[in-house]
């Protein structure tokens, strides 16, 4: 009797066991064994507050495609740490990778990724190479370069500002696509200016797209030299920084000094407002983020990939110039009520949560 027993438990812990397996309990495509498709969210980091619209995007996202397993993971501003993160994502399985890179330094592992059959998408910030992505989602660096910068040599012509005009340039992350395109559609403005002596570039150096290193580097330069007519910031948290130090060596910023940024960032839209700051342009991080989820669910649930035109030249998202004139129509990071939807495949327009 008691062997029939034991033969019994062993045979009913066998059949549990299997059954566990059945449900999932086995190999999956998920960390967490729920069958999701496993899908890394690989970002720059909340060093910047630029970034943060991005993880709140994913995050809102998620609810409306189930069948993805949306994992966050912080670079912390590290191309190496970031490296790092792209190759564990490849060793867990995943099954796609939305990667906004630090800079170029992380385009081999994501080349890698692509090999091993894990799509790719990047926002925001582009790899080197296109064969490391899939897709690129986010605005087009250089025009947003040439537009910051064209509104403000007009400002200076239609008032009058004398010439030649001494023009500082700060520039973001090195080897990052944005700082570098951002800053050639600047300087593509600015040097037909520069070549008929109207204006003279007397800073061009990083200021790390960060406030404190950018208010460093402008305090540092105006303690040589307070000249200045117009500071062309690559992102408004540099403007903001130059802002700052321009005010703390006497100028005032919107009389005498003008200064321009992007991004939107909320606290440059109340300084347009106050006329201590010219322009930025805004193109919605959180909508590049919110794109690549979509664009990855195609990928994953419907095979559905990137249509030819956006796979070789990316997927742009709208910008706006902003100034005094329209600036109480644009809400931070220029995060609209509603997203739109994703321009091809199985996509649909869903309201921001607040």
């Amino acid at each position: 009797m008691l062997k029939g027993r034991l033969a019994a438990l062993a045979l009913g812990s066998l059949l549990a066991s299997a059954a566990l397996a059945g449900c999932g309990g086995g190999t999956s495509n998920s960390a967490s064994g729920s069958g999701k498709d496993l899908v890394y969210f690989i970002f720059t980091g909340y060093s910047s507050p630029y970034f943060a619209p991005m993880a709140t995007a994913v995050k809102q996202a998620a609810q409306y495609y189930p069948n993805l397993n949306l994992k966050i993971v912080n670079a912390n501003g590290s191309p190496s740490q970031e490296v790092t993160d792209i190759n564990e994502a490849v060793a867990n399985n995943a099954k796609g990778i939305i990667l906004n890179p630090v800079n170029g330094a992380v385009t081999s592992a994501a080349m890698h990724a692509m090999k091993q059959g894990v799509p790719v998408i990047t926002i925001d910030r582009d790899v080197n190479n296109p064969k490391g992505r899939k897709l690129f989602i986010g605005d087009n660096d250089h025009q947003l370069g040439v537009e910051q910068t064209k509104y403000a040599i007009k400002y200076l012509i239609a008032n009058k500002v004398p010439k030649p005009w001494n023009v500082v340039v700060l520039t973001g992350t090195p080897g990052s696509s944005t700082a570098i395109d951002r800053a050639a559609g600047a300087m593509s403005v600015l040097n037909p200016y520069v070549s008929n002596g109207s204006a003279k570039i007397v800073l061009n150096q990083t200021g790390q797209f960060a406030t404190n290193t950018a208010q460093t580097v402008m305090s540092e330069f105006l303690a040589k030299n307070s000249h200045v007519q117009l500071v062309v910031a690559g992102n408004d948290a540099m403007a903001l920084g130059a802002i700052t130090a321009l005010q703390n060596a006497g100028l005032k910023p919107g009389k005498s000094v003008f200064v321009v940024g992007a991004d939107a960032q909320p606290q440059s839209l109340t300084d347009i407002q106050k006329g201590t700051q010219l322009d930025t342009v805004t193109h919605a991080p959180f909508v590049e983020a919110y794109w690549a989820v979509e664009a990855m669910d195609n990928i994953l649930q419907y095979h559905v990939n990137p249509p030819a035109k956006y796979a070789a030249k990316g997927l742009i998202i709208p910008m706006t110039l902003v100034t005094k004139s329209n600036v109480s129509q644009i809400s931070g990071w220029g995060t609209p009520k509603t997203v739109p939807a994703l321009p091809y495949g199985h996509a649909s327009s869903h309201k921001v949560s607040q």
